[in-house]
């Protein structure tokens, strides 16, 4: 998780324990862990989520092609 987003592996632990990472991080287990959402939102990539709208409309534009 760390190498996405751009942060030194070794640096990581250091970070989220100063609040200082760049996304929500929880420990669980004694494993530091961060949701897809919170990453992806880290990374500027908005709106993980895929609609059934979008899916299907791709397909029917998809089709006028074939």
């Amino acid at each position: 998780m760390a190498e996405l987003l751009g942060v030194d592996a070794a640096k990581a632990p250091g970070l989220v324990r100063a609040n200082r990472f760049p996304c929500r991080v929880s420990k669980v287990k004694g494993k530091y862990v961060a949701s897809v959402a919170d990453v992806m939102e880290a990374m500027g990539i908005d709106d993980p989520i895929v609609r059934t709208g979008d899916l299907l409309g791709g397909a029917e534009f998809a089709r006028r092609w074939d």
